[in-house]
């Protein structure tokens, strides 16, 4: 499966939820069976490229790659990302021939149509569960930001 799209980030909202920190983002959900079964993929306000899965309510980081500069701090610098522009995401998971999963992320980072592969990954199955092969549903999620979308698509591959 290939997600695409275009966000552009007009504001991050700051409060003093405990659940607003460095984990926030722009993301993909990939593979998505239900709220405790996974992958995510996304850009994150401290900067990095994300990949995650969840497996039976568990979080595992796969890959955490930085793409924007800056240093992340919760109350001084509380998003890396840029706002008022475009940036594309992409993410990309296959099946690979010998029973893996490839997933890989693609960012677009002045909106210009050249993408650079951020971080990627491949699940075994061995260290964090069993792989998410099946097909399942796609999403998108941000946090404390408001955004505007635009080019999303979901192509099966």
């Amino acid at each position: 499966m290939e997600q695409t799209g275009y966000f552009k980030i007009s504001k991050y909202n700051v409060s003093d939820s405990g659940n607003r920190d460095a984990h926030n983002g722009i993301l993909f959900f990939n593979r998505y069976k239900d709220g405790n079964n996974l992958y995510y993929t996304g850009l994150r306000v401290d900067g990095r490229a994300i990949i995650k899965k969840k497996v039976n309510g568990t979080y595992y980081t796969l890959a955490s790659v930085p793409v924007f500069s800056g240093t992340y701090n919760r109350s001084t610098n509380p998003n890396l990302l840029p706002t008022n522009s475009w940036i594309g995401l992409r993410s990309v998971v296959t099946d690979t021939a010998d029973g893996k999963v490839s997933i890989k992320v693609y960012a677009d980072k002045a909106g210009n149509g050249i993408w650079q592969l951020v971080a990627e990954a491949i699940d075994d199955g061995l260290k964090y569960g069993a792989v998410i092969r099946d097909k399942a549903y796609a999403g998108i999620r941000t946090d404390f930001m408001d955004v505007s979308l635009k080019d999303y698509s979901v192509v099966e591959k």
